[in-house]
């Protein structure tokens, strides 16, 4: 089950070196991919790779849930896009308050950067900017190549990523 998954070591440099060898040891063993990187890196690249994610599903059920008043009509249209989509929504919020109150200026950067990028939809479309739009879509297509190749490292054998 997590054959391929990447494990986060963060300041291994400041790690006791046999509990460090002994993690590294027992996350190999079970097929992991060790990442190293320092705790603010961490931080930010979290920030933009998860929380947003999170926030992004919570912000999007909360809209369908104050515009589409009927359950039924959720219940009946929603495809597995939306359902992927919403699937974060789920998250307790037990867990997600303290990510977010401890990572508050990565995330709030990030909820700055993503802003940014809903007000240029959203503007394509008010102003009707049809290759505007199309450029919106096209671009944010290049996401596939990055995670197809995150599907390819993750079939190959357990290894080292060091981003110290």
């Amino acid at each position: 089950m997590l054959e391929g998954v990447v494990n986060i070591i963060c300041d291994q440099k400041d790690s006791d070196k046999d509990a460090l060898a002994l993690i590294e040891h027992l996350l190999r063993s079970l097929g992991m991919r060790l990442v190293y990187m320092d705790s603010l890196s961490h931080d930010t690249h979290l920030a933009y790779v998860s929380h947003i994610a999170h926030i992004s599903s919570f912000a999007l059920a909360n809209t369908v849930l104050e515009k589409e008043k009927e359950e039924e009509t959720i219940f009946n249209l929603a495809s597995s896009g939306f359902e992927s989509t919403v699937r974060l929504a789920k998250s307790n919020s037990e867990t997600w308050v303290p990510v977010f109150k401890q990572n508050k200026e990565n995330v709030l950067d990030v909820l700055n950067e993503y802003i940014s990028q809903l007000r240029k939809f959203k503007s394509s479309l008010e102003k009707e900017n049809w290759t505007y739009l199309n450029e919106l879509i096209e671009s944010s297509n290049k996401i596939k190549k990055v995670l197809d190749k995150k599907q390819q490292d993750k079939n190959q054998p357990a290894g080292l990523i060091n981003k110290a």
